[in-house]
Order: C-alpha cells, then structure tokens, then sequence
C-alpha cells in the first residue's frame, strides 16, 4: 500500500518541483514593446537667409512609452521641390538610445550655399522611429 502511495505522489512531486519559476522566465520572455511616438515642435526652411544660402531647421521629440529603454533608428523623409529623401540616422545618432518612460528630442539646423543649388521649398513628408531588437 505504502508503495502505491509513493508511486502516485512521485509525479506529483515532480511536476511542481519542474515547474520553472517566474524568475526563471525573466530571461527567455520576449518583451511585447510599444510603438516610439513622435513630435514635431519646429520646423523651418529659409529658401534665401540673405547669405547667399537656404536653411532647414527642425526639432522632433521622440517619446519612449516602455519601461525598458530602448535603441533605435530614426528615418526622415523630406521633399525638395519635388525630390524626395530619406535620411536614416546611425547607432551613434541622438536619440538611438532613449531611457525607459522619457523623450528624446532631435535638433536639425543647416544652411547650404545657392553654389549646391536652388531649393524654393522643403516639407516633411514623414517621421518613423524604428526599434532595434537584439
């Protein structure tokens, strides 16, 4: 009887001491991650400074809605009197790394000479932020 006993508590006593903990699924769970949000607070295009140059001025703040900072690339995407260009920033960009709950905020501000070219009008087409996952 002792043994029938021990044979039906045997995989019991197995199966809550496999169970892994929570701590154990800390490492290997996968982290569902919510979109970076943007803002644009400024900008500006000069076409003619006076100085015989154009400028382009602008100020994105990047918000981080996770509780885990993240790492990412920005890409902005403009057009130029109909030519249209995507800048991708790199891993040593500001804002690749951005703290956990805050914002990050991208500074623009260049002036080119009429010798590059001409340019009436720049818009902002789009913003995106796009997470790096390891």
């Amino acid at each position: 009887m002792k043994i029938i006993k021990l044979l039906l508590l045997l995989p019991v006593f197995f199966l809550l001491l496999g169970c892994p903990g929570d701590d154990d699924l800390t490492e290997d769970t996968p982290v569902a991650l919510k979109a970076v949000t943007y803002e644009v607070l400024y900008f500006k295009f000069t076409p003619d400074t006076g100085n015989n140059s154009s400028r382009l001025q602008y100020e994105i703040k990047f918000t981080n809605p996770n509780a885990v900072p993240i790492n990412g690339f920005h890409r902005i995407t403009l057009n130029a009197d109909g030519l249209v260009t995507t800048s991708i920033s790199t891993n040593h960009s500001p804002c690749y790394t951005i703290d956990a709950n805050s914002t990050c905020t991208l500074s623009f501000d260049k002036e080119d000479s009429f010798d590059i070219g001409l340019v009436n009008a720049i818009e902002l087409v789009a913003v995106e932020y796009i997470l790096k996952i390891d």
